[in-house]
């Protein structure tokens, strides 16, 4: 008797922010309950949260697209960005960090969160380190601007561009 093949099913979840039906992927999960998370629990506006947006890469002739998850932008300025993953935040955090220095081509974002479904790395991306780890610590956003209020938007030097696009291909590539 010949087996058949059955085509793989590709099942799809409503979007949070947009609505649209999207892939139910770890990594859309992931980006699902962050949404959700930032509207319902730390009072961000849902046209604050902007979805996808794109870091093209080119490293030794290799061009890449990086994306990340969740950008919050208050004020026209991103304050703060959010990747998700699945597995553990530590491994990620240096790509998260490299993400958001290279973002916004006149300003390093401050603030970043790589998070899994059930952890996350609150990041601090001027000093390149995690200063608090659990869903928890995702600052609402009055603390977003408490935080940010003294904050001078800086440039990332031109020594360290290809530097942080070297570790943001290296992450989003090879893990």
């Amino acid at each position: 008797m010949a087996e058949t093949c059955n085509p793989p099913v590709f099942v799809k979840i409503p979007c949070y922010v947009t609505g649209r039906l999207v892939l139910d992927t770890d990594r859309e999960r992931i980006r699902q309950k962050l949404a959700r998370f930032l509207v319902e629990e730390r009072n961000y506006l849902l046209s604050e949260l902007i979805l996808d947006r794109e870091i093209e890469l080119e490293v030794m002739g290799e061009r890449i697209k990086s994306f990340v998850d969740i950008s919050v932008v208050i004020n026209g300025r991103t304050l703060m960005i959010l990747r998700g993953g699945p597995g553990s935040v530590v491994t990620r955090e240096t790509g998260t960090l490299a993400a958001a220095r290279l973002l916004e081509p006149d300003y390093i974002v401050p603030w970043a969160v790589q998070a899994n479904l059930f952890d996350c790395a609150f990041l601090d991306v001027m000093h390149k380190k995690a200063i608090a780890y659990g869903w928890e610590h995702i600052p609402s956003r009055q603390d977003l601007l408490k935080l940010t209020q003294n904050w001078v938007p800086t440039p990332l030097s031109v020594k360290r561009i290809s530097l942080e696009r070297q570790l943001l291909y290296s992450y989003d590539t090879h893990g």
